[in-house]
């Protein structure tokens, strides 16, 4: 056991672990450990809200939803292909309103995943 004062929280911590026994070396640490005052730069702050139109757009493009919106529609989007005109692109016949359903097939699911992170996001008491 160590004498004297613990200045940090995180340090206080791994006495408790190694008090409790458990292995302090494979613990990890919790999101307060960092007591340094250093940013990390890929954390993301707090997911923007919105309330006006002019803000929806910078909800949309916040880089984590426009990344969640594209990943969405490239797998919902390629299952619909698959789906709905596999049978006409396997045989061939690649007529120009057969790109024009496969791109449909892609923009649904990334306005309605887009819809639904505008829904998740909205602030109370903003225009309808």
């Amino acid at each position: 056991m160590r004498a004297g004062r613990i200045g940090s929280v995180s340090s206080r911590r791994l006495l408790a672990r190694e008090q409790s026994g458990v292995d302090a070396h494979f613990a990890l640490p919790s999101p307060s450990d960092d007591t340094s005052g250093s940013h990390d730069p890929n954390r993301v702050g707090p997911p923007p809200t919105w309330a006006s139109a002019s803000e929806a757009v910078r909800v949309c493009l916040h880089r984590p939803n426009r990344r969640r919106v594209a990943l969405i529609a490239l797998v919902v989007g390629s299952l619909l292909v698959g789906i709905n005109q596999g049978g006409t692109l396997a045989s061939g016949h690649l007529w120009w309103i057969v790109w024009v359903r496969v791109a449909l097939d892609y923009l649904i699911p990334a306005c309605v995943s887009t819809m639904g992170v505008l829904a998740g996001s909205r602030r109370a008491g903003g225009a309808s």
